[in-house]
């Protein structure tokens, strides 16, 4: 009998500690500390020690919460979709989601940021910056002229690499004018 209601205690204590203390890793895990981390970076902290905190700088906050969701299998529109909301920058946002994104599909991505607002040079220009953590471009030339949510856009992305050269314009030399 003793036996009997120590295996019940426990086998409460132990349902009581997997329900009651267990941390969510449910789906939208991700979500919740991407939101998180996000809002996070838009409040100015404050210390009551001795007034102003430091804290990063929004492009910080938005690469690490970004690195943070990708690597928790985030779905990469949703993740920029939840950015975009926050105000944070476009640019910044696919730049980063291209980066940190195992094989991100350039078509899909482009087309939910166009549903979301985002100008389609943006993501043209992103998605020609766009480097690896190891420093190799994520898109070819090829791949970026043939993405079909990008046609019809007349940019070339790697056409704004090319510095323009002004030159200097000199008055016309008449053949009768004196030397």
């Amino acid at each position: 009998m003793k036996r009997t209601i120590l295996l019940i205690i426990m086998t409460s204590i132990i349902a009581a500690a997997q329900i009651g203390f267990a941390e969510d890793k449910g789906p939208n895990q991700w979500e919740k500390d991407f939101v998180m981390a996000l809002q996070k970076g838009k409040m100015p902290q404050t210390s009551p020690s001795d007034g102003l905190a430091y804290t990063p700088a929004a492009g910080v906050v938005l690469e690490q919460a970004i690195k943070k969701a990708l690597e928790m299998q985030a779905p990469p529109c949703e993740a920029m979709k939840i950015a975009v909301d926050l105000k944070y920058d476009p640019y910044s946002i696919l730049i980063n989601i291209f980066g940190y994104g195992s094989q991100v599909n350039l078509n899909q991505l482009c087309g939910c940021a166009t549903e979301s607002g985002i100008n389609k040079k943006i993501v043209a220009e992103a998605a020609a910056k766009a480097m690896s953590p190891l420093g190799k471009p994520i898109f070819d030339r090829d791949e970026i002229a043939q993405a079909q949510c990008l046609t019809g856009l007349g940019y070339t992305p790697y056409v704004a690499e090319i510095p323009r050269v002004e030159r200097e314009r000199k008055p016309p030399v008449s053949v009768m004018a004196p030397n």
